[in-house]
């Protein structure tokens, strides 16, 4: 989840701050079964969305954006 999260960070350039994981999951219902005469009820679960959210305490899995996605270093020009 961590390594998810440091992913996500460098996926929208984010340089500083504290995030954890967002996962939003989707449920769904009906009858399953391999042939129609076999069916029975059940429930599927699958992930719809994932984000980053701001943290304001530091947990397990919070990732630290300075760390992972250091800002660029600003390059000096020189004069001729």
């Amino acid at each position: 989840m961590k390594d998810l999260t440091a992913l996500l960070i460098k996926h929208y350039g984010l340089h500083e701050g504290n995030f954890d994981l967002l996962i939003e999951f989707q449920i769904g219902m009906g009858a399953f079964g391999p042939t129609p005469d076999m069916q029975a009820p059940g429930a599927m679960i699958g992930v719809s969305k994932m984000g980053l959210a701001r943290s304001a305490q530091i947990g397990p899995l919070s990732v630290d954006a300075a760390v992972v996605n250091p800002p660029p270093k600003s390059r000096m020009t020189k004069k001729k």
